[in-house]
């Protein structure tokens, strides 16, 4: 796992500049700690740079590497986890390899097939690759956008990296908030590819390729364009084998390492279903690690984790934080995570990977399981929505959340439910501040400045779902591409690398998902039972104790701190003479919510953990001078 940045100048014809190009790898130095290697072409105008964190080839998989005549030059951030049988496939086409690394695979596999090579990779992967002979640069982003890429054309030059940090170090571009992304924000709490909050500074769409050629023309397209069919004619048996046969090659092929692997444990199915195939294919004793918080609310489930660790026969390491722990990280995090993505959960992921780091190199972990197997009660609702929307339609829901004033999935429910149409009514289930709550928070300067695309975010990959049979497949299709791929992913991946640490997520593997895209969403969600045919086949494995635990995750007490003191530290930065909330948002709106939030009124935990999130991270970028 590693880190990459570069520069092709192709408008401006400039030299590139390699203490430019350093500054950039230095500023992603956590990601790739073991060695660094920079490439300069001032003919083609082109500087390429790289940080490694060795997992595979130790020795020879130095980077920037070339192929044998130095025609095509490649930066590579990830592991590829069928590299060896497209290395047997490439020797049988007369390729030769000088190494045992994936990055070479990659090469000779790019040679060949061009950019349709991106598609055969099953692996995470955030890649650059120049070839001289056509002065084209290439930028690749895995198929769920497990690794970051992020690019922005400056005077008609390209400048690109793993982290924003490389494209902030660079002389050309100017820092400036993009308005348009902030509106998608506070929709979404979170800013969907190819948007981020810097104007000009792009996401790579997962499973999308960049080409760039020396005329300074831009080609971005799909390597990766699923367009699955829903398979109506297939057995639960047949689903049930199939899945538990994908599952152990999943996680089987991404334990593939020169150094020891680990495992982040929560208290849930999902890490306890990974924890014990590790353990059931692994010669030694699998590492295992979990983070909790003080006290014995939902939000704490070391005891839940230490059974799985028992069950499995792990060596266990576990660790406590503290509300002082949590909010000290907190405020720093946006160094790391880069786009104020308002997730409470993003301390304790970073807690327990540095915990990780102090074992192991590597790490796999559950992510990825709830969004293609229906696991979050937001499905529950469309399910139900879809079916009886002329039932709910003429219910009372709104009148009904008066009375439960704290209820906020009951809220966001009846939200939802106004909507027929699907496409509204999805993004109606994502919305943290509905267009209501927008026009009281923003202030009226502002207002203008805040054009709305969200609707076209989500219709891109709408559009590839006309052969599902359902209206939850097509959202469990969008959320494993755009949810997973900005959110989740993204600060695991954040995270993790700022502790020098590889997160490998097994339930994203390739194969496997586009395996249950083509399952009925009845082998998915079947009647309250969430993940329905992952726990029949779990059965296989594990006790029911452990399948049919409650559903927690890596959850914070947040609801109850706003509650109590730190409502008061809130309420500070907020109201603070140079605040972001001060220039953009009405005071009196954001200071009341916070009030009714203190006296349990209201339920505004999500809402004012995103104005947080956003101040923080202004300050962080923006009113101090970044470094």
């Amino acid at each position: 796992m590693c880190g990459i940045a570069g520069i092709y100048s192709v408008a401006t014809s400039r030299e590139i500049d390699h203490v430019t190009l350093k500054e950039m790898c230095d500023s992603i130095n956590h990601r790739g700690p073991d060695d660094e290697g920079v490439f300069i072409d001032q003919e083609c105008f082109v500087g390429l740079g790289h940080r490694r964190l060795s997992i595979i080839d130790l020795s020879t998989g130095g980077q920037p590497m070339c192929d044998a005549e130095q025609a095509l030059w490649i930066v590579f951030n990830g592991e590829i986890y069928n590299y060896r049988e497209l290395k047997d496939e490439l020797k049988k086409r007369g390729y030769q390899f000088k190494t045992t690394s994936d990055t070479e695979v990659i090469i000779h596999l790019y040679k060949e097939y061009g950019v349709s090579a991106f598609g055969k990779l099953n692996g995470i992967f955030a890649l650059a690759i120049f070839d001289r002979t056509s002065r084209t640069l290439i930028l690749a982003r895995d198929h769920f956008g497990i690794k970051p890429l992020y690019y922005t054309l400056q005077q008609g030059d390209l400048i690109f990296g793993s982290e924003i940090k490389t494209i902030l170090k660079s002389k050309r571009y100017q820092r400036e908030l993009d308005f348009e992304s902030l509106n998608t924000f506070l929709t979404f709490r979170y800013n969907p590819s190819p948007q981020t909050l810097f104007k000009d500074v792009k996401k790579l769409s997962p499973g999308c390729y960049l080409k760039f050629d020396e005329k300074g023309s831009v080609e971005l397209k799909p390597f990766y364009n699923s367009i699955p069919q829903t398979n109506l004619a297939i057995t639960e048996q047949d689903a049930l084998i199939q899945y538990q046969d994908l599952l152990e090659k999943a996680v089987s092929r991404q334990m593939v390492s020169d150094v020891p692997v680990g495992l982040l444990l929560s208290g849930g199915v999902d890490s306890a279903a990974i924890a014990y195939l590790m353990s059931s294919s692994y010669s030694k004793q699998i590492k295992t690690f979990s983070i909790g918080f003080e006290g014995e609310g939902d939000y704490n489930e070391l005891s839940d984790a230490r059974k799985t660790a028992l069950l499995i026969g792990s060596e266990h390491f576990e660790a406590t934080i503290t509300q002082k722990e949590y909010l000290d990280f907190f405020y720093k995090s946006f160094h790391y995570s880069e786009e104020p993505i308002a997730e409470m959960t993003i301390p304790a992921l970073y807690y327990v990977s540095k915990l990780a780091s102090e074992h192991v190199k590597v790490v796999l972990a559950g992510q990825g399981a709830d969004e293609p197997l229906a696991g979050y009660k937001r499905y529950f609702g469309e399910q139900k929505i879809e079916r009886y929307f002329k039932l709910l339609n003429v219910l009372p829901l709104e009148f009904i959340t008066r009375f439960l004033p704290r209820n906020e999935r009951l809220k966001r429910a009846a939200y939802a439910s106004k909507f027929q149409n699907e496409l509204d009514r999805f993004l109606a289930i994502y919305t943290i501040f509905t267009p209501p709550q927008k026009s009281n928070l923003i202030k009226r300067d502002v207002l203008p400045l805040f054009r709305d695309t969200n609707l076209s975010l989500i219709q891109n990959l709408y559009s590839n779902t006309d052969l599902l049979s359902d209206s939850l497949s097509k959202i469990l299709y969008i959320d494993t591409r755009m949810s997973l791929s900005d959110n989740l992913l993204l600060f695991g991946d954040k995270m993790s690398m700022a502790n020098s640490i590889e997160m490998r997520v097994p339930f994203l593997d390739v194969d496997l998902v586009n395996f249950l895209e083509t399952l009925p969403s009845s082998l998915k969600l079947k009647k309250n039972t969430h993940k329905y045919i992952h726990k029949m086949a779990l059965k296989k494995w594990l006790p029911d104790e452990i399948i049919y635990r409650k559903k927690r995750g890596f959850s914070t007490p947040m609801d109850e701190w706003l509650q109590k003191d730190f409502s008061a530290v809130a309420r500070d930065l907020f109201n603070d003479s140079n605040s972001a909330s001060r220039k953009y948002f009405n005071l009196d709106y954001i200071n009341s919510m916070l009030t009714k939030h203190q006296s349990r009124k209201e339920n505004y935990q999500r809402c004012i953990f995103a104005l947080l999130s956003f101040e923080i991270w202004h300050k962080s970028f923006f009113e101090v001078q970044y470094k």
